[in-house]
């Protein structure tokens, strides 16, 4: 009977051949992360119409979220509230206070650490109105 002679370099190339045919198919690409201006903007979709009224509540006296965009707001997440603010007083129209932005309306006068804070404020005022089974 003949025996099979197989070098061990024949061995690996075999299955190496297999491997790089098999594995490629079962990989799954992992997604490409998002850019900035593309999470800022996913944010401001997801708030829809109520991300005036945000807008508005951090920047302007006297302006309150409704309970509506409170679970809107609640829903899109602290993370995406913080960044949109944050890119708001880092716009080149941003001067330590809204005037300019909001058309010389009566703004919330203050410094971004200012603003920051008013910011947290209402995101917390969101979460202590709003029940939590309607944004979890």
């Amino acid at each position: 009977m003949a025996r099979l002679n197989i070098s061990p370099v024949m061995v690996i190339l075999l299955l190496g051949s297999v491997a790089a045919t098999i594995l490629p198919g079962l990989a799954v690409p992992a997604p490409a992360p998002a850019t900035a201006q593309q999470h800022l903007l996913e944010c401001a979709d997801k708030l829809g119409d109520c991300g005036k009224l945000v807008y508005l509540a951090v920047f302007v006296n006297g302006t309150t979220v409704t309970k509506d965009c409170c679970t809107r707001l609640l829903s899109v997440g602290k993370q995406c509230h913080h960044d949109l603010i944050v890119y708001a007083t880092q716009r080149p129209t941003f001067k330590g206070n809204v005037s300019e932005i909001l058309d010389k309306r009566p703004t919330f006068k203050g410094n971004v650490s200012e603003i920051l804070d008013k910011s947290e404020q209402v995101w917390n005022d969101c979460v202590n109105s709003t029940p939590a089974s309607l944004f979890h």
